[in-house]
């Protein structure tokens, strides 16, 4: 009897010392300022499902007298965010300390939970730059073709030495960081502009004599990149900037074949049909012939991921097309009240999209300008300069420079349902505030006017 209470006392005990399991801690704390930052508004995308499924993901958060933040939100897994040109790398439950500028990544600093990765990711480089080309301590010592090898696998053993140092980071972080650094390295070598342009702007060579080194070094550095590109089939690099870059020569016959190289996975081949026409779709905006190459690619795609992004913006941008109803809007006047994009119904609008920040839109500004003296007098017309800068910038560009026509501001984030993705932008609204053309013709090019007039 003794024996059976001590048994089941022995049980009881057992059982309620189980551990309870702990709820995992997806918080994620960011907390600390930037500086060379003029907006109250700090924005950070989630490049990994941007990169990846083509989603828009952007977090923001109020910055305290434009300078200091502190943010709290949740997450699920590992992903790599951007803010302005500096690239993170954030796990559920990081609380970090945070210094970030605007003019250089390199100047960042992370201090807390988290920080180790971070502080890694200052220092990636540039693709756009040539990736190594920008650690001029080595690539200055670059005469020849012949010298690139050697002195990027330094860049790339440095990057190496330091990803290998890290203690604090997940072996995922650093299985990406390391295909990150071979991908740079090939990137550079493929970047052969930056050898010889001094030279020919200089006059010391012409393009063609360029052309011909060119070629001529291609072939000499495909036995040092082949190496470097025995794993590029693997979709969760897509989330690295410089694999976005090469990618496009990976898909090229001619590469494959003289590099020796298997062909991309299906699920990269669908992802470039995807991308193409994702960026089609918003520099050049929504055509019948878009329209046709949409169906085409949502046939051709088997990944069910991509098709349906393909399928959602067939069905996003059929909404401001020709003939469907704008949008409405709200601007601000430089007096600081509103105004609504409405209240010009029952004219012919024209907006020009621009910024102080964008040359080209600086470019088209006088043209725009033109026309507004074209049609000053027409009641018909009411054509408007959209500024997307700040308020503040915005108004401190016309306490040094001439108003001309109608100037308005608005924020940026207003103008999600016309797929503003780059400026310059023209917008066309016919009198019944119907959408005419919201991918329209430059002034510049005269094609504005003559659509103008078609509709007064």
């Amino acid at each position: 009897m003794k024996k059976s209470i001590y048994i089941i006392i022995l049980t009881i005990f057992s059982f309620s010392c189980k551990e309870i399991p702990t709820k995992k801690n997806k918080t994620v704390i960011l907390k600390g300022s930037i500086v060379n930052y003029d907006q109250d508004t700090l924005y950070m995308g989630n490049v990994s499902s941007k990169f990846m499924l083509f989603k828009e993901d952007i977090q923001s958060f109020p910055l305290q007298d434009k300078t200091d933040f502190e943010y709290r939100f949740e997450l699920d897994k590992p992903t790599y965010f951007q803010i302005g040109r500096t690239f993170l790398y954030l796990s559920p439950g990081d609380s970090l300390v945070v210094n970030l500028d605007t003019r250089d990544r390199t100047y960042a600093s992370f201090s807390g939970k988290g920080a180790e990765a971070n502080n890694y990711l200052r220092n990636v480089p540039y693709p756009k730059g040539g990736s190594f080309w920008g650690d001029r301590d080595i690539s200055s010592k670059i005469k020849t073709f012949e010298d690139m090898p050697e002195a990027f696998k330094q860049s790339i053993d440095n990057r190496m030495l330091e990803l290998n140092g890290l203690t604090n980071v997940s072996e995922d972080f650093k299985r990406l960081e390391k295909a990150r650094s071979k991908f740079d390295y090939v990137n550079s070598l493929n970047n052969l502009f930056y050898l010889y342009y001094g030279k020919v702007r200089k006059g010391e060579m012409t393009q063609e004599e360029m052309n011909v080194k060119i070629e001529e070094a291609n072939k000499y550095l495909i036995p040092f990149k082949k190496p470097f590109l025995d794993d590029f089939n693997d979709t969760n690099y897509l989330q690295l900037e410089v694999f976005q870059s090469l990618l496009y020569s990976l898909k090229e016959k001619d590469f494959k074949t003289i590099h020796e190289l298997p062909a991309l996975n299906t699920i990269l081949q669908d992802y470039l049909v995807t991308n193409e026409l994702v960026n089609t779709l918003k520099f050049n905006g929504y055509s019948n012939q878009i329209g046709d190459q949409l169906k085409e690619g949502i046939q051709e795609v088997t990944n069910q991921d991509y098709r349906a992004v393909l399928q959602n913006l067939q069905a996003e941008y059929e909404t401001i097309t020709k003939g469907n109803p704008a949008s409405d809007l709200t601007f601000t006047k430089l007096d600081g009240n509103t105004i609504k994009l409405s209240d010009y119904k029952g004219k012919v609008i024209v907006l020009d999209l621009w910024a102080t920040w964008c040359g080209p839109c600086m470019k088209e500004k006088p043209f725009f300008e033109d026309l507004e003296k074209v049609y000053h007098r027409n009641n018909n017309v009411e054509l408007i300069s959209l500024s997307i800068d700040t308020e503040k910038v915005w108004r401190g560009y016309f306490e040094k420079n001439e108003v001309v026509g109608n100037q308005l501001q608005i924020n940026r984030s207003q103008l999600s349902d016309y797929k503003v993705a780059g400026i310059p932008r023209f917008f066309v609204i016919d009198k019944n505030f119907n959408i005419v053309d919201v991918f329209a013709p430059l002034p510049s090019s005269g094609e504005l006017e003559k659509l103008i007039n078609k509709y007064i």
